[in-house]
Formats: structure tokens, sequence, C-alpha cells
């Protein structure tokens, strides 16, 4: 009977004593969210208009999201927690011991510090700036962490802290693709006709829109079902197109001889760095011919 209890006891201690409780179920639950509001708020802020490529594509995403999503984000939630929140932990209770100040004070420090020691390869690896890789590892570190602070400090054993974190997915996936679907959707500049005037290239098409509506066009990509299939040059004429029927505003061209070449471009880009561009071949997967403005020399 002795030997039960303390069986019993020893499997408490040990439940109660893991070093991260949770935080691999949290840390998944957050990368989920976070995949889910980027994927939305990269589909608003698309600036060539393309979708998610038909319906067999829409499902397919769907697909990933509700069945394969949740794995994936599980997944790498085990892998953050093995290569941080643990880390972490392990250190601040290691100072904690070792001096006057409880553990938990010690694990901010020891974020800052793990985040500081993991940007100086992932920004060399991704080319990103240093200050904001650093940024987004050590905001992906705070709630794992938390969550595994709180947890020990309660004494809640890691099977109770997973549980409590795997509620929290549903609300959090709402809350997340309700902050996608509010996103503002990408606004193209407004150009006067003055605007369009001057020289405009990119992906091997070059144009030239002249003051008296005059135009010189390079290399305009001629389309068949979804390819490129030639290429069309000419002298002709430019009028500005207002917005239409779901069309943006941009230049409609008339040039004899490449009647069957994409001859109207629409407007992207920003108000300092306006963009032509034509979508060719699929509307929602296509392929993008875009032009930048060239500045006077």
């Amino acid at each position: 009977m002795r030997n039960r209890v303390g069986t019993t006891e020893r499997r408490r201690t040990h439940d109660r004593s893991a070093i991260a409780p949770g935080a691999e179920v949290v840390g998944g639950v957050q990368l989920i969210c976070a995949a889910l509001y980027a994927q939305l708020a990269a589909l608003a802020d698309e600036p060539y208009g393309r979708g998610y490529g038909g319906a067999i594509a829409v499902l397919f995403w769907l697909f990933v999201q509700v069945v394969l999503g949740p794995c994936i984000g599980l997944a790498l939630g085990f892998v953050h927690s093995l290569l941080f929140t643990t880390p972490v932990m392990v250190a601040s209770n290691a100072v904690g011991v070792r001096t006057r100040i409880p553990a938990p004070w010690w694990a901010a420090p020891s974020v800052v510090l793990l985040a500081a020691g993991y940007a100086v390869p992932v920004s060399w690896i991704a080319g990103t700036a240093y200050a904001a890789t650093f940024g987004w590892i050590a905001a992906l570190g705070v709630l794992p962490v938390g969550a595994s602070v709180y947890a020990r400090m309660r004494l809640v054993p890691k099977v109770r802290a997973r549980r409590w974190a795997l509620v929290l997915i549903a609300p959090a996936v709402v809350t997340a693709f309700a902050f996608g679907l509010t996103t503002p959707a990408y606004q193209p500049p407004v150009l006067a006709r003055a605007d369009y005037v001057g020289e405009w290239a990119g992906d091997g098409v070059h144009l030239e829109l002249g003051p008296q509506g005059e135009v010189t066009a390079q290399q305009l990509p001629v389309y068949k079902g979804f390819e490129v299939v030639d290429h069309c040059s000419g002298h002709g004429t430019w009028k500005p197109q207002e917005a239409a029927h779901g069309h943006r505003a941009g230049v409609d061209l008339s040039i004899p001889g490449c009647r069957s070449a994409n001859l109207n471009w629409e407007v992207a880009g920003t108000d300092r760095h306006p963009e032509l561009f034509v979508l060719m071949g699929d509307p929602d997967a296509g392929e993008t011919a875009v032009l930048s403005k060239r500045r006077p020399r």
C-alpha cells in the first residue's frame, strides 16, 4: 500500500515538475492564429487583385486550415517549446536557485537573451533586419513562457495545462479569423492624367506615354489562353481609363497591329511609387507584368 502511495506521489510530483507545462500547446495555438491572420491579411493586401486560384484552390486551402493546420501548428509548437521555452525555464530556474530572486522573475531576461542569440543566425539566413527578427522571436516566446511560469507557480500538472490551452483554440482561431477578415483592403493610388506621362518599364516591357496622348510600346505581351505566346511593339495612342465594372483605373492603349496584346494596364503600387500592371492568364492565379515609372534624369 505504501509503495502504491509513494508511486502515486512521485508521479504527481514528476507531472507537476514538468519544466514547461502547456508551452507546446500555447505555442502551437499562437502559430496557427498567426498563420491564419497572415494569410487573410495578405489576401486583403494583394496589390494585383489575385485570389486563391479558383474554387479548387479555396477548397484545398480550407482543407489545409481545418485538417492539416492544427497538426502542423501543434507540431511546430512542440519544436518551439523544445528550442525556446524549455531553455528559458531551465535558465530561469537555475538562476533562481542560486539567487534570492524567485525563478519567475528571471523568465523575462532569459527570453530577451535567448531571442537575441537566435536572432543572429536567423536574420543572417533570412536576410532580415536584426532588430525586427529579434522582436518577432521574443514576441513568439512571451505567451508560451508566461503560460509555463503560471502553471509552475500554481503547481498545475502538465496534462491539465495542455487541456486549458486546448480550450483556447476555438476562440483564438475565431478571433484571428475575424481580425484577418477586417484587415483594410488594398487601395491603389489615384493618378491624374499628368501622372501617367513618362516612361514605364519592367518585366521586359517598355511604355513611353506622351503628354499629347501618343505612346511608344515595346514587347507588349500577347497571350493565348493562360500562356504568353508572343510580344508586340509599335506606336499609337493612349488615354486614361477610370475605374469601372470591377476594373481599376489605368491606361487604355490603341496600337495598330497589336490588337491581340495586353492593351489595358491598371494601376497598382503606392502614391510615391506607382505601378502599371496586367494580369495574364487565370485571373485568380495568373502571372503579372508590372511596370514602374522611371524618374526623369
